[in-house]
This record gives structure tokens, C-alpha cells and sequence, in this order.
């Protein structure tokens, strides 16, 4: 029999698992695995940095919900996944990071790039092993595909010495496994349906709270059926935007901070009670407010406030039932609690006009948004990074399609606009993606741009340049200097031409769609440097945005 090696085993068993594409940094000790993956016909999408190397691949793995694989060296490599590792685990997202290690042989002994990987990658991990034997990798790789697709998916980590992958053994020796089934759908409890429906029924001013779990479970059908046969509005997560489509009449997202306020029931669907839902407390909530909670974790059942009815199970197979129970009842589609929300959001949409309409120069983030999304397909996934441009984003561009947004999620990482990009772009060949940026957030893995002119991915980055960082209080990234010294910033439009894409400056309303014409028929990446105005251009916020400071306006 032929001997194979560790890099040859752990291919074909990940072939096996469904996986064609691999997100990697070429480096010691990997190299055996790339060449086994080369030869195997697996795509290899080829990195600067572990860091950007690992949000790519979790965003490929949540957009096509399946498994996303990222593969890095030893040592200080290893150790800059680990925001990939956090970024994950905060988002509940699937991801399969692989590390080399220094030999088994050698270990503990100071050899090239030993550290400790293990224990580091431990808290951000569903699950993490090392793998001291060629022959165990069909069984470790499979686990760690089946565990971190599961129930709550959450990534997990395989930590490969150098002598595991170069190891060689005979092929009569290993034992392949098929690959991982299906994740499980568990139903609720017959009896917690019964009362959630009821609840949610009797409710006068009911809210549906959309989390990306529901876009995970692939449950938009269902949820979108019981809004319609409820009448329930609806608000959405940042990333849970699209699953039911923006246009819908029933998104209250235009008048969040009142519906938040003014609901007395509120059901949490694939969500949680975190900063990003103001933990379910006052003054964002009323404090009475009843909760319908359905979550796949039954320990995140009651987390943040107590719930009035729990629902653990998938949330497709959960909804499902729902609408059995409901049948074919539907509620009243004019209530005062509808009227009170269209008026709110008239009211909230008037109130930004004056940013919206302007024509400006040098111009503000909604007149770049209002002239972009003019030139984006129905289809068009959205990455977005930076504090302005990130908020004003979930604002200004409509999503129709669950998992066709995302951004900073609930770990709040910078830098994630631009990988999450390419890997959008991967999971989504000849769709648009659009990645926008703060010029301060694009600093962190922008020269990732050159990632996607090498993979010839024509992903459209624009970057919000105001030469600031931070929040509505801008602060100028010259500290001291006077901004007008620089008035276009860094002409990261020239960067990405060095690197063979398409880049363009523009420093008028009138300039960005000619300029996004050009930059979508080039077919490359292109990359447009939009000047935007150093003075902060924000609809003033009722609340803090952290600590929720204010008093509780009145329904």
C-alpha cells in the first residue's frame, strides 16, 4: 500500500465534509496541506494577514452555511487569528481555523514558533483539540465540522505539530469518515407554542426582534408568513437586515427607538438581549414588556431579562409550528399601534431630510449612501466598517435577502468591512458586493484590497474619507493639524491602481455614480475614495449609544 502523509489525510477527509474552498496564509508547517489541497482540486483564496485570512473565511461560511475554513502557521500566525476566533464566536458563526505547531518531538523545548495555541484559542472556541497523529485527523476534522455546525454553531480550532502533517503512514491504516450530516432542527414544546401564539395574539402593541440566528437556520419563509398573518412589525439586528426585505410595510426599523419604547410584548427571535438590544432593560424597553424568546441555546433562554414564554429549538422547524398554531387567523392590518408607527417613522425620515437632499461639497455620509444605492442590485451583498459609516449604512441601504449584510456585529471588531468583502464575493460569484469603509476602519486590513485584485474578485470598496476617526464628536487623525491641509486624505483610489484594480476619486454628489458606473463595468475590484465633510453629519440620538442615557418617551 501507498504511505500518505497528514496533509494528505486531512484533505481528503475535508473533501469529504463538502469543502472546496480553503482560506489560507501560505507558511511553515502548512505547506504540506496547501500542495495535498492544490492537487485535490480545492480552491485557495491566498491571504496577507491571519487576521483579515480568518474573517473571510467565517463570512463564507455564514453566507453559504457551510463549513468555512481558514488555515494559518504557528506562533505569532496562529495567535493573529484569534480575533477571527472572537469575531466568530461573538456572531455565532461557524469557523474552522487550523494552526500548524512546532513538532511533537521538539515541543516544549523553544522550537521555531512553539506557543502555547492551544490554551489561546480555548475561550473563543466551541471546541478545540490537537491532533498528535497523521491517523487521527479523518475523525478530529469530522468533529470538528459536525460540532461547529450544531446546534448554536461556534467556531472550533484543529492544532496540527509540524510532524502530524508531515508524518507518514500507511493509507490501510486510516479510517475516512462520510461527511457531517445536517445540522438537527429540534422543535419546541407543543405547549410553549400554544402560549407564545397566544401571547404574541393578545398583545396590543406586539414588536418581532429579528436576529442573524433566523437567517442562519434559513427561516426567512417562515417568519415573513407569520408577520404577514399577525401584522407584526418588526425591527431588525444590523446583520439580521434582509430576512424579512426592508420594503416590507411592516419594518418599524424607521422608528426603533419608539417601537422599542412603546412595545408590550416583544418577541426575540434568533437575537439576544445584548448591547446591541440594550439588554432588554429601561429605558430602551418599557419595563413591563412581556418576551416570547426563541433561541437554539437553552441557556440563552431568560439571559438578559426574564422571559414570559421560551421557545428552544431551530428556529425554521419553531416558526413552523407557530404558523401551524396560528393557521389561517389573521390579525386586523390597521391598529392604532400601526398608525403610531408610520407616523414615527415619517416623522424620524423627515428629520434626516435636510442630510439626505442635500447637495453639498464636500458632502456627508447619507448623500454618498443616497447616490449609491442607486447603482446597487436588489441581490447586493453589504460589508461595512467604521462608527459613522457603519450606522448611517444600516440607515440609507436597504437589504432584501438574509445574510446579505454584515458588519462589525456584536464584538464591535474594526476591520472587517474588507475581508468579509472577499469572502461575500467568494460565496457569491457574479453578484455585486459593495464594502464600505471608514477611512480609519480601512487602515486595519486594507491592504487586503490586493487580496481581491490577485483573486480577480470585482468587489466595489468605497472608502468614507474624512480624515477622522471615532463617533458623532469626529476627532481629526492629525491630532492637532488642521484637516484643510489634506482636504482629500490618502489616496487609497491610487493604491488600489497600483495594485491593477480600478480607483477613483470623487469629491461630489454628482461624481459617484459616473464614477461607480466605470467601476462596475471595469469587472475588476475598484476601489472609489469618496471626500466626505470632516464636520459630523448625524440625526441627534435620543439615547447614548452604549449607555442608553434619557428618559422614556410616552405612547
Amino acid at each position: 500500500m501507498a504511505k500518505v502523509t497528514g496533509g494528505d489525510i486531512l484533505t481528503k477527509q475535508l473533501r469529504a465534509e463538502g469543502v472546496d474552498v480553503v482560506f489560507n496564509i501560505g507558511a511553515d508547517p502548512m505547506t504540506l496541506i496547501s500542495a495535498a489541497m492544490a492537487r485535490e482540486g480545492v480552491r485557495l483564496i491566498n491571504f496577507r494577514h491571519e487576521q483579515a485570512n480568518g474573517l473571510a473565511a467565517q463570512a463564507y461560511g455564514y453566507i453559504t452555511r457551510r463549513p468555512g475554513v481558514a488555515m494559518v502557521g504557528s506562533g505569532p500566525a496562529m495567535t493573529n487569528a484569534i480575533t477571527a476566533l472572537e469575531t466568530a464566536r461573538s456572531n455565532c458563526w461557524p469557523f474552522l481555523l487550523i494552526g500548524g505547531n512546532a513538532d511533537v518531538n521538539k515541543r516544549d523545548r523553544g522550537d521555531f514558533q512553539e506557543a502555547p495555541q492551544l490554551a489561546a484559542a480555548a475561550p473563543f472556541c466551541k471546541w478545540s483539540v490537537a491532533v498528535d497523529d497523521p491517523r487521527q485527523l479523518p475523525y478530529y476534522a469530522h468533529q470538528a465540522i459536525q460540532k461547529m455546525m450544531s446546534g448554536r454553531p461556534l467556531p472550533v480550532y484543529l492544532d496540527l505539530p509540524a510532524s502530524t502533517i508531515a508524518g507518514q503512514v500507511e493509507e490501510s491504516e486510516v479510517t475516512y469518515f462520510p461527511g457531517a450530516p445536517p445540522p438537527a432542527r429540534p422543535l419546541a414544546d407543543p405547549q410553549a407554542i400554544r402560549d407564545a401564539v397566544k401571547a404574541i395574539s393578545e398583545a396590543k402593541r406586539p414588536l418581532l426582534l429579528l436576529g442573524k440566528g433566523l437567517a442562519w437556520s434559513d427561516a426567512a419563509d417562515e417568519v415573513r408568513q407569520l408577520v404577514d398573518r399577525l401584522q407584526i412589525p418588526f425591527v431588525a439586528s444590523p446583520m439580521g437586515k434582509g430576512i424579512i426585505p426592508d420594503d416590507h410595510p411592516l419594518n418599524a426599523q424607521g422608528a426603533r427607538t419608539f417601537a422599542l419604547q412603546n412595545a408590550d410584548l416583544v418577541f426575540l427571535a434568533g437575537a439576544r438581549f445584548n448591547w446591541i438590544f440594550h439588554f432588554g432593560q429601561a429605558p430602551r424597553f418599557a419595563p413591563d414588556v412581556k418576551v416570547v424568546q426563541l433561541d437554539i441555546d437553552p441557556s440563552e433562554i431568560g439571559n438578559g431579562r426574564p422571559t414570559d414564554v421560551g421557545l428552544v429549538g431551530d428556529a425554521k422547524a419553531v416558526l413552523g409550528q407557530m404558523l401551524q398554531e396560528v393557521g389561517r387567523k389573521n390579525r386586523p392590518i390597521e391598529t392604532p399601534w400601526l398608525q403610531a408607527l408610520e407616523t414615527e417613522k415619517h416623522k424620524n425620515a423627515e428629520a434626516i431630510a435636510g442630510f439626505v437632499n442635500s447637495d453639498q461639497a464636500p458632502m456627508n455620509m447619507y448623500q454618498m449612501y443616497r447616490e449609491v444605492v442607486k447603482m446597487m442590485d436588489r441581490d447586493a451583498t453589504v460589508t461595512a466598517d467604521g462608527e459613522n459609516t457603519m450606522a448611517i449604512s444600516r440607515i440609507m441601504v436597504p437589504n432584501y435577502l438574509p445574510r446579505h449584510r454584515l458588519d462589525a456585529g456584536p464584538s464591535g471588531c474594526m476591520g472587517v468591512s474588507t475581508p468579509y468583502a472577499i469572502g461575500a464575493q467568494v460565496a457569491n460569484p457574479g453578484k455585486q458586493v459593495f464594502s464600505f469603509n471608514g477611512d480609519y476602519a480601512f487602515g486595519w486590513n486594507g491592504f487586503e484590497t490586493e487580496t481581491a485584485v490577485r483573486n480577480k474578485l470585482p468587489i466595489v470598496f468605497i472608502v468614507a474619507n474624512n480624515v477622522t476617526i471615532g463617533g458623532p464628536q469626529a476627532r481629526e487623525l492629525g491630532g492637532n493639524r488642521s484637516v484643510t491641509e489634506q482636504p482629500t486624505g490618502i489616496r487609497y483610489d491610487r493604491i488600489m491602481q497600483e495594485f491593477g484594480g480600478h480607483g477613483e476619486l470623487v469629491e461630489t454628489p454628482q461624481q459617484i455614480r459616473p464614477a461607480l458606473e466605470r467601476a462596475l463595468k471595469s469587472g475588476k475590484p475598484s476601489l472609489v475614495n469618496v471626500v466626505i465633510s470632516s464636520q459630523p453629519a448625524r440625526k441627534k440620538q435620543a439615547h447614548d449609544w452604549m449607555t442608553g442615557r434619557s428618559t422614556r418617551q410616552q405612547y
